[in-house]
Order: structure tokens, then C-alpha cells, then sequence
């Protein structure tokens, strides 16, 4: 509806206590004390951005984008109006959500601070919770707990606290705060929803990702924190589901959630942490900066959360914190676009954020994170089958070692050359890499599925599974590692548990094609159990009809003709060709010859992908143990594990 909007507000009331009987008793002077409350209000209130909504009689309603400027204003205010010629002023305040209408503001924050404000002492300043933990960092707005309140129409008891200020003494003081947010399992466990563009362009959404990212990243610092990962948030960006059933889906307690908005060289950030399993808001604050001050904002943010939930931080955390990347904006700018490119894996992204990552680094030298990003990507087209191998992990590795020298304690350049060590089949070197990359950060949700490939390969099912649900932990919806621990739980012989994460997989996609493929990928798993019942339900589900025509007659020709046009055309474009995914491709299709004929080419030119050949793939048609064991045995020979 036009004219009226909801908003994030700290909501002040405060009024002249005994108005009523100072007017019966001498007019005048609760005239002047009026007026004099008023300039006050007025003063103080345009200072701190304080929005004057209205004045009643002897008291006033204020709204305050943040928490800390609605305390300052209280505190100054109470302040001036104690010295002479005094004003006996009472103060109330709370925060949340409100609705803004035709000037007007409504909304339970309104009635609760009101409520809060009369029972506040004259001279004091009673605050709620949710503000108290906002200011708790703040030194210079000290504050104390003076009890817990049942307020009337609020259905649960409140806890009540007082901003000190001069000349008013504390009601009663307790020295602990109680544990926030809630004990529970997961207490520490924050999620950092997508922050919204509010930019006019569209295409700044690669920077609002970018700030998601980034300050996951920080919060990641804080080794008393499990911060979601950014793959499994992303699905938010757009959801209608409320704080509590986020919450709830990503198995946290906290939620980060805030907006940017850039203009040119300027960059308005807001934030706002809630309880997500009381809806509560805990912490919020905007920050209007310079776009060169983004790290700076990023820091702030992680120690506001950081003081907010009592957290104490090392000596360590504290200088990874400080730690600023790069000088130049508009690299940092280029590093942004590039590693959300190469998020989404396909040969053309990987490709472009190639090209990001070059700029980057040919802007800024000593940009450590881009130099890991770009190595990074040859990667991840070495080990897809993008492009040739051989250039592609001597690229990297150039890129590596440059990174490592810039900084050898970053955890993304750890990841890389674990990464590294891994396709040139050093198990040994890679494992104990893999390992330390975690320890200096353990969000790296990529380092979890490599690890636990490598630890599938070797045939320590056990550690990889481990390794899988620590990954799952902090990136519950990212496929790769979902897919793969299918594989896992299949090669475990636990097909019951196989099946059931393959449909969870399915009940979480919703688009069509997508579906569908999950779909034929459940129908191979069944199939390959013996179930062949199931199998046929599952492609009949999936419309594929090449997996049905192979069911009944053993007939791969449906399954086999897309693959065989598709690479033709592929030679005749004189394109590289990696003839462990072509094999891969012609496994899944069933046909047995041709794969097993790749595999050898594969094993041959040793390709950074054929440890996957020690790995036994349910999706392999007509492919028998036998078939791969003379494989396997030349793939072992190459690693030193």
C-alpha cells in the first residue's frame, strides 16, 4: 500500500514525571519545565538523527534507526535535563519491527516501550533486552539488569534494564546477563541471510553477494561460531519462509540479515541479528561509509556480533579480523565477480571468473585471495576436463606459489594447493594440506568435499563420511557434497540410508529438469541394488525414456546417440576433449566398451581426475568389478598415499 512501509526502528518515549500535579501546583513553572523539554528534544534529537513523530501533553515519541542513537539521546538528554533548572524525565525504550504510516508509526514496539517508559524511575532510562544487547559493546552506555516484568497485553515476561546516567543510581544490579540467544544444540550456529540490493542497478547484486560472503567469511574467523555457508543461504534470497522457519531449515539459532545500497564511491550497509527461534531482533546498526571503508564495515559488523553474544576473541581472531586484502577497491571489486562466477562450476563461468581473477591481480600485485582464486580456476577446469591438464595445473601452480608467498597463512591458497597435490596424485602432501586449510578456516565448504573424495578413493569410508557431515554442517544444501555422499552411503552397503538422502535431494529442487534428473539418478541407484521394481517407478518419474528402453531389452541406443553427436561435434570444433568425463559420460550411458576405452586413454595421458575411478559410481551401466580392476590397479600405482 502506497504511503506506509515497515521498518527497523528503535522506538523512545519519555515524559515530565508529576506533570499533572506540577500544573495544579504552580502553572508556570510546568509551562517553562514543557518548553524547556521540548528544546532539548528537539536539539538532541537532531544531532542523533532522532525522528520527532509526535509530542503528547508532557511527553514525546521518537524514532531512531539504531539502538545505539536512541541510548546516546536518552543518556544526553537525561543528562542536560538533570542539571538546573531540573526536569524529572522518565524513558522507555525498544526495538523492532514497525509500520510506518502517514507520519504514524504502529506496532507492538510502540506499545511495549511505552509500557517499559512507566516504569522507569524519574531521571531513569529503562531499556528492554533486545536494546541492552545492541549497546552491550558500547562502553560509554553502561548499562545494568534491574529485573523481569510481565507487561501487560505481552505474553511472555520481559527483562528489564537501566542505562546509567549521572546523578540517577542503579535500581539493582546484577552482575551476569543471562546466556543469549537461548541455550540449545546449536546456540552457535549463525546463518547470514542473502543482503538485499537497494541499489537502483540490478546488476550491483554481485556486490550485495559479494558483502553476504565477505562477512560469513569474518564471522568464520570466530572459531566459537558454525557459519552457514553461502551456497545453502543463496536459496533465500527471494523466499517468503519467516526468520523462525529459516531458522529451523538450517538448523540455527541466529540470523544475520541486512541491505546495501552503493552509489557511486558511497555504500549504505544495514544489519540486524535476530533470535530465530524466538523472532527477537538482537543487534542491528546501518553504517553510511566511504566504498573504501567496506572492510572496515565488514570488521565492525563480526565484533558487534561478536560483543552482543558475549564472545570473547583471541588474540589470533582479532588480527585475522583487521586483515585487509587489498588497498584497491576496484580489485577487490573484480576478486567479487570472479569468485561468484566460479561458484557455479560450468566451463564458461570458470572461464570468466578467469578473466575477473586476471584483472584483479593485474590491478593490485599483491592481491594474495585473487592470485588463489585465479590458480583456482585452471583447477577446476584441469579436474572437470575443461582444458588440458597439463597447462592447466602448471598455470595454477605458478599462481599458488605467488599467493603463498603474499600470504602463507590464508586458508584459500592452503586449499588451492592442497587442491594442487591432490591431481598430481601427492594423497600424502594433499591430505596433511586439505587439513590445515580447515584449521585456518573452517568455512571452506569446497576443502570438505575434496577431503572426503580423497578419503572415499583411499577406502577410508568412515573418515569420509565424517568429513562429508562436516561439510553438510555448515553448507546443508550445497549438492556436490550431498551427491557424493549418496555415492558414499551406497558404497557403505547402507542403501536404505542411500535412498533417503537421494530423495531428500529430489524434495528440494524444484525445478523440472532438474528434478527429473535426480529422478534417473535414484532409478540407477535402485537398480544397482537389485530393486529393479523401484528402478522403473523412479525413471518413469524421471520420463527418461533410454533408462526404460534398458530395462526392458538392454537397449542403450536412446542413452548413447545424444553423447556420440555431442562429441563429434566437439572434435569436429577441434575442442579439448577429457576422455575420463567422455568416459564418465558413456559409464552413466551404458555403454561398456567405449567407457572402459576412455578410462584406458585416461589412465594413459594421466588426467587430474582418474582417482574418481577408485571410487565405484551406482550410475555405471553394464560395468562389473571385473571390468574396472585392471583400471583401479594402474590409477593406485600413480599415487603416493
Amino acid at each position: 500500500m502506497a504511503g506506509q512501509s515497515h521498518q527497523l526502528a528503535a522506538i523512545l518515549f519519555a515524559d515530565i514525571v508529576g506533570y499533572t500535579a506540577m500544573m495544579q501546583e504552580n502553572e508556570e513553572l510546568a509551562v517553562e519545565k514543557v518548553n524547556r523539554f521540548r528544546e532539548v528534544v528537539e536539539l538532541v534529537a537532531e544531532e542523533l538523527n532522532g525522528k520527532i513523530v509526535q509530542y503528547y501533553g508532557d511527553g514525546s515519541l521518537l524514532l531512531f534507526q539504531s539502538s545505539t542513537d536512541a541510548a546516546e539521546f536518552a543518556k544526553l538528554l537525561q543528562e542536560d535535563l538533570y542539571n538546573e533548572p531540573q526536569v524529572p524525565v522518565r524513558i522507555g525504550i525498544h526495538m523492532g519491527d514497525v509500520l510506518v504510516h502517514a507520519g504514524n508509526i504502529f506496532g507492538d514496539v510502540v506499545n511495549i516501550a511505552a509500557r517499559i517508559q512507566s516504569l522507569a524511575p524519574a531521571g531513569g532510562v529503562y531499556i528492554s533486552e533486545v536494546v541492552y544487547r545492541n549497546i552491550a559493546n558500547k562502553k560509554e552506555l553502561e548499562s545494568v539488569f534491574v529485573k523481569e516484568e510481565k507487561l501487560k497485553n505481552v505474553k511472555d515476561p520481559m527483562r528489564i534494564y537501566q542505562l546509567l546516567t549521572e546523578g540517577i543510581p542503579a535500581q539493582i544490579h546484577v552482575p551476569e546477563s543471562p546466556a543469549i540467544p537461548p541455550a540449545s544444540s546449536n546456540a552457535n550456529h549463525i546463518a547470514v541471510l542473502p543482503f538485499a540490493n537497494l541499489s537502483s542497478d540490478p546488476q550491483q547484486d554481485y556486490f550485495s553477494d559479494g558483502l553476504t560472503e565477505d562477512i560469513i567469511t569474518q564471522l568464520s574467523k570466530i572459531r566459537a561460531y558454525k557459519v552457514i555457508s553461502r551456497t545453502s543461504v543463496m536459496q533465500y534470497k527471494t523466499s517468503p519462509n519467516s526468520v523462525k522457519e529459516i531458522g529451523k531449515e538450517l538448523g540455527v539459532s541466529l540470523i544475520l540479515e541486512g541491505s546495501v545500497q552503493r552509489h557511486g564511491e558511497k555504500v549504505r550497509i544495514t544489519a540486524q541479528l535476530i533470535n530465530a527461534i524466538t523472532d527477537e531482533h538482537i543487534w542491528a546498526d546501518s553504517y553510511d561509509r566511504s566504498l573504501h571503508d567496506i572492510f572496515t564495515i565488514q570488521r565492525e559488523v563480526a565484533l558487534a556480533i561478536a560483543a552482543v553474544l558475549n564472545t570473547s576473541l583471541t588474540k589470533k581472531e582479532t588480527q585475522e579480523l583487521d586483515y585487509i586484502p587489498t588497498a584497491d577497491i576496484q580489485a577487490y571489486d573484480l576478486y567479487m565477480r570472479g569468485r561468484l562466477m566460479l561458484e557455479k562450476r560450468s566451463k564458461a563461468d570458470v572461464l570468466s571468473a578467469r578473466e575477473y581473477f586476471q584483472q584483479a591481480v593485474g590491478r593490485d600485485k599483491g592481491f594474495a585471495a585473487a592470485y588463489a582464486g585465479l590458480a583456482d580456476s585452471f583447477l577446476l577446469s584441469s579436474f572437470r576436463g575443461y582444458e588440458d591438464p597439463v597447462q592447466m595445473l602448471w598455470q595454477a601452480k605458478k599462481h599458488i606459489d605467488v599467493a603463498a608467498g603474499l600470504d602463507p597463512y590464508s586458508g584459500e591458497t592452503q586449499a588451492s594447493l592442497g587442491y594442487w597435490y591432490f591431481q598430481n596424485f601427492d594423497w600424502h602432501a594433499a591430505e596433511i594440506t586439505y587439513q590445515r586449510a580447515i584449521r585456518l578456516n573452517a568455512n571452506q565448504t569446497n576443502v570438505y568435499l575434496w577431503l572426503a573424495i580423497l578419503l572415499q578413493a583411499k577406502g577410508d569410508n568412515e573418515g569420509a563420511l565424517q568429513v562429508y557431515d562436516q561439510g553438510i554442517e555448515i553448507n546443508p544444501v550445497w549438492d556436490f557434497l550431498l551427491k557424493n555422499k549418496v555415492i558414499l552411503m551406497a558404497n557403505m552397503n547402507n542403501m536404505e540410508a542411500a535412498v533417503a538422502l537421494q530423495e531428500e535431494r529430489i524434495s528440494k529442487v524444484h525445478e523440472p529438469e532438474q528434478k527429473e534428473k535426480l529422478y534417473s539418478e535414484l532409478s540407477k541407484l535402485h537398480w544397482s541394488a537389485g530393486n529393479q521394481e523401484a528402478a522403473i517407478q523412479a525413471a518413469e518419474k524421471a520420463n527418461d525414456k533410454g533408462l526404460l528402453q534398458f530395462y526392458a531389452n538392454g537397449d542403450i541406443s536412446l542413452m548413447k546417440q545424444p553423447l556420440d553427436i555431442y562429441y563429434q561435434g566437439m572434435e569436429q570444433r577441434s575442442e579439448y576433449i577429457s576422455q575420463l568425463w567422455m568416459g564418465l559420460q558413456y559409464a552413466h550411458a551404458g555403454a561398456r566398451e567405449k567407457a572402459i576405452d576412455c578410462f584406458n586413454n585416461a589412465v594413459a595421458l594421466k588426467e587430474a581426475a582418474i582417482s574418481l575411478l577408485l571410487i565405484r559410481d551406482f550410475e555405471f551401466l553394464n560395468i562389473k568389478y571385473l571390468n574396472m580392476a585392471l583400471l583401479t590397479r594402474k590409477v593406485k600405482q600413480l599415487i603416493n598415499f
